[in-house]
């Protein structure tokens, strides 16, 4: 899924014209080879297949969601990537006969044979070789050995936590952070690592009724974005309602369902807590330290509780009720109250694994930007940092549609700068 028109001017508002919606448009589509949606806003001959799971295919218990949903005043959705859609329908997904095409099915695998390409795979790296303000290289462990690659230009693309860990390691940074570990500053840049956002979930989680029919491979196929009550922000949250039927299907998720089990999961879509990352060594077999700090804006708790009572109605209506034995860990009494649902909230949140930030774009002007608009990294020559980390602010979506964009729209100026 895109992040919505208003993420997009929001960052050109900030200082990053080029990133306005009408100029992110046109690599969206570029990327996209959507089967469903045609027209002004989506292109078809893109690498990233999209297509919407169709209704046929939906088990009875996102029937009974998607009904419950509509009975509740949400509009139907069919396209969730129109830029004013809202309400409950298919999620647009990059899945074609159940495989997902990642970027390197999409893009990479094309290029594999480019005698101008090397993979270099189970290689740690270190940092970022700089040398009289310019990048010339990285320095990286491979099969034991330390090993240094020369080269023009460095584009770091490692996330959002794992690039500002990097730059880190490279003296690129807070100097006196860096300083006290041990690390000679090359270029003081106290954003580095700041900043961290990342969308957060709440599940209200309920057994199955016995015998419910259902296929375990079909997940997540449907949702809401919608905007929550009180809020001035369009499209602020989402609503997944989840099926675990089998447990490979879990496989690597934070959340600790029971197999079988229901969830139907607000998502914080315009999170307004900021948290960090930052090194606890400059030994980089050393993890990062990931500072979420979830709930951290009381606003942020505030939506969350809203949404958890919106599940709560979603599964008690005579539409989803059917299909609910029991309910885990939550009653009528902990949403009735507004300090229990809270606890509940506090006590059940996880990620949907979409950190951003830590490497943000800006102007000269704002002290928190670590790259510039065309994602080079001030202070240094021939480094560029291209990856969710840049973003300004998360966009309301899922981040990986908007990732691929971002390398789109950076690779034009790489082309230019040749």
């Amino acid at each position: 899924m895109r992040g919505t028109p208003e993420d997009f001017d929001e960052w050109a508002a900030w200082g990053n014209s080029e990133w306005s919606f009408a100029k992110v448009l046109p690599f969206y589509r570029k990327l996209e080879n959507d089967r469903d949606a045609q027209g002004d806003f989506h292109g078809a001959d893109g690498p990233i297949w999209i297509e919407r799971p169709h209704p046929d295919t939906w088990q009875p218990i996102n029937h009974a969601f998607y009904d419950a949903c509509r009975e509740l005043g949400y509009a139907e959705v069919w396209d969730q990537n129109d830029p004013r859609s809202t309400g409950v329908g298919p999620w647009p997904r990059n899945r074609r006969d159940g495989i997902r095409i990642s970027t390197a099915i999409g893009y990479l695998n094309p290029a594999r044979h480019r005698v101008n390409l090397t993979i270099r795979p189970f290689c740690n790296t270190h940092r970022v070789i700089v040398e009289d303000c310019r990048a010339t290289g990285v320095e990286l462990e491979c099969g034991g050995a330390l090993q240094t690659i020369r080269a023009r230009r460095v584009t770091l693309s490692a996330g959002a936590i794992n690039s500002p860990a990097i730059l880190m390691r490279s003296g690129i940074g807070p100097r006196a952070e860096l300083e006290t570990l041990g690390i000679k500053c090359v270029i003081d840049l106290p954003g580095v690592g700041r900043n961290l956002i990342d969308h957060v979930l709440v599940p209200v989680v309920a057994t199955p009724t016995p015998g419910v029919p259902h296929d375990p491979l079909v997940t997540n196929p449907i949702g809401i974005r919608y905007t929550a009550s009180g809020s001035d922000e369009f499209n602020d949250m989402q609503m997944y309602v989840f099926t675990y039927f089998d447990r490979s299907v879990m496989a690597g998720t934070a959340l600790d369902l029971p197999v079988p089990s229901v969830a139907v999961t607000p998502g914080l879509q315009r999170p307004r807590t900021r948290g960090r990352v930052s090194l606890r060594s400059a030994d980089p077999n050393v993890p990062a330290v990931i500072d979420l700090n979830y709930l951290g804006d009381p606003e942020d708790l505030r939506r969350l509780v809203d949404g958890v009572r919106i599940a709560w109605r979603l599964m008690n209506s005579a539409r989803f009720a059917p299909y609910i034995r029991d309910f885990v860990n939550i009653t009528p009494e902990i949403v009735a109250s507004d300090s229990a649902t809270a606890d509940y909230v506090r006590n059940n949140c996880g990620t949907i694994f979409h950190p951003t930030t830590t490497v943000k774009m800006g102007p000269k002007s704002d002290p928190a930007a670590v790259v510039d608009q065309y994602c080079r990294v001030r202070g240094v020559e021939g480094l560029r940092v291209v990856d969710a980390s840049v973003m300004p602010n998360i966009v309301r979506a899922n981040t990986n549609l908007t990732c691929i964009m971002l390398g789109e729209r950076a690779a034009d100026w790489m082309r230019a700068d040749n």
